[in-house]
């Protein structure tokens, strides 16, 4: 046979096959059933499913793909299972059968993004054996999906990542967090107002903790963080809350990036670069003010980078505050007023 006629595509390792069908979109896998009577059922071995409505121009055929999908699917397992639903469409049923059977799938990796509809979340999800990595962000009506669990035990989950829309269901994201007792990764993006003090504690597990408020709130609430082992710790979005470092002593690289910090909030920035004095990397972006207070001495900063800094003046109040300092990086100092 001449090698002009080899199918080199078709002589392709089952594995290499599947790995290279999981890296598509799931349409586009399944459309590659087409190519050749060998091709006809390689997509069904793929362990990424994805499913966009921005793929989709109909409603139906949304639903009547996803079940086909999800019935012959023959997997061992599932690396990601990712919902991403931004139209006006109601698939509150089809949501949590897809989640169930992708639970039933062994999967690993939850991306459940839901912002045009209250879906409905199998119980099953909040059980799964096998789950690593959570990813959840829903609309502000969304609010019983978390305050109705009678049991939530994720033995495997190392990375969860959720974005809080109302204040209704704190206290259920707390059972959520006790019920990871491997968490690692916690991401909480706060979309809402919360008129309670907050804490972030007994989790030994946990090494990094992102916690942003995207929005603007008039609210000043108090933030307690007692986590002897994280090791990062990154906050951004609205400068909205006191943190209480009650014990960050395993605490190795921070970064505070605020997209504007009100003129009588200046002090709260202060206060909390006062609870990362002991890391040794830090990261600090968007001051447009002189600190009028002293900053605290950091003994123990090797890498510091400072971003979009108004003024040359504050910049050296962080440089004088850095004994130790080894690597200093300036990105964006748009022209350095004095």
């Amino acid at each position: 046979m001449s090698s002009k006629n080899v199918d080199r595509l078709s002589m392709l390792p089952e594995e290499i096959a599947s790995h290279i069908l999981s890296s598509m979109p799931t349409k586009d896998a399944v459309q590659t059933s087409i190519l050749s009577k060998s091709w006809r059922y390689k997509w069904r071995l793929v362990t990424n499913l994805d499913f966009d409505d921005d793929t989709f121009h109909d409603k139906n055929i949304l639903i009547k793909f996803g079940d086909w999908v999800m019935n012959v699917c023959k997997a061992s397992h599932l690396q990601l299972f990712r919902l991403h639903f931004s139209k006006r469409w109601t698939l509150k049923s089809r949501v949590s059968n897809w989640i169930d059977k992708a639970v039933r799938l062994n999967v690993r990796e939850l991306d459940i993004d839901v912002t045009s509809f209250s879906p409905k979340l199998p119980l099953s999800m909040f059980t799964c054996k096998t789950l690593t990595k959570l990813k959840l962000d829903f609309c502000d009506y969304v609010r019983s999906f978390l305050t109705d669990l009678p049991l939530v035990y994720l033995p495997c989950l190392k990375s969860l990542d959720i974005s809080v829309y109302t204040d209704h269901y704190i206290n259920a994201l707390y059972k959520l967090i006790n019920g990871c007792p491997l968490l690692e990764n916690l991401s909480l993006h706060i979309m809402c107002k919360v008129n309670k003090e907050n804490y972030i504690s007994n989790i030994p597990t946990l090494k990094r903790l992102i916690l942003t408020w995207p929005h603007h709130t008039s609210v000043i609430n108090k933030v307690f963080l007692n986590v002897p082992d994280l090791e990062y710790l990154c906050i951004g979005g609205m400068l909205c809350s006191v943190f209480v470092m009650e014990d960050l002593s395993s605490l190795v690289e921070a970064s505070v990036s605020f997209s504007e910090i009100i003129f009588d909030r200046h002090h709260l920035l202060v206060e909390l670069l006062n609870g990362l004095s002991g890391v040794k990397s830090l990261f600090v972006q968007n001051v447009s003010f002189l600190f009028t207070s002293p900053l605290p001495i950091f003994p123990n900063m090797k890498h510091l980078k400072l971003k979009n800094f108004q003024h040359s003046r504050s910049i050296l109040q962080f440089l004088e505050s850095c004994p130790e300092l080894k690597h200093l990086y300036v990105e964006e100092v748009p022209g350095l007023l004095i």
